[in-house]
């Protein structure tokens, strides 16, 4: 796999299993992190030639202008970028009466506007790339056709809002980037919590074979699950 990555939200958790599993596959994976830490720290140990840590908050504009410039001095195009990093508030299980609107705005800033800062930012890079691929890690409790939840409002919420961003880049950049919206189960990370069902490691192995499919693609849905899954919006 002769690829050029860039993941967001990459020190740990997901994003770090999909740094490793790329660069197990050959590609040149740039890890976008607030803070190195030790999950990424023994990645790059193994990949020295593939991984690369960039200094990224995806809250700041002039983080994400640093980060592209640094991406842009090792590579002259990017073929996938992955908005992976996110959070869950403390007082995402709170229900109406006693949400915390900083919370809100917070968790908004993150896993909605900062996916769309960074995408802005990198997108003359990705244009630039062999079968482009944008992937938005969503969530199923983005989906508001199956929501079933009576709580979690900035979490749900950010999430649909990513969604929508997703829909609304699909149109746009139709027939020159594929771009999708990706659940990719529950996980056993610091977000997850131990008792989620999934493997990170395992399930970022799906998920790079997906995505190896999908940019292939120019149609099909653009809501899935890490197996491939339409969900429904």
């Amino acid at each position: 796999m002769n690829r050029r990555v860039m993941i967001t939200g990459a020190s740990r958790g997901l994003g770090a299993a999909l740094a490793d599993s790329f660069a197990n596959r050959g590609a040149r994976v740039f890890a976008g992190t607030r803070s190195v830490r030790s999950a990424l720290d023994r990645i790059i140990e193994r990949h020295r030639d593939r991984v690369v840590a960039i200094d990224l908050d995806v809250t700041s504009d002039p983080s994400v202008s640093a980060a592209v410039s640094a991406v842009a001095a090792e590579a002259q195009a990017i073929d996938i970028l992955i908005n992976n990093a996110a959070i869950r508030s403390p007082s995402v299980s709170n229900p109406i009466e006693t949400i915390d609107f900083k919370d809100v705005a917070r968790t908004f800033e993150v896993n909605s506007i900062g996916a769309l800062r960074v995408t802005r930012a990198f997108l003359p890079l990705l244009r630039l790339g062999s079968a482009p691929i944008l992937v938005n890690v969503s969530s199923e409790a983005g989906s508001i056709g199956a929501c079933r939840r009576d709580r979690e409002f900035d979490y749900c919420m950010s999430k649909a809002a990513m969604n929508m961003a997703t829909a609304l880049l699909g149109n746009y950049l139709r027939g020159t980037v594929r771009v999708l919206s990706l659940h990719p189960g529950w996980l056993r990370t610091d977000m997850g919590g131990a008792n989620a069902a999934l493997d990170p490691a395992t399930t970022a192995e799906a998920i790079v074979e997906l995505i190896a499919r999908e940019s292939e693609s120019k149609t099909g849905p653009a809501f899935i699950d890490y197996e491939g899954r339409a969900l429904p919006w």
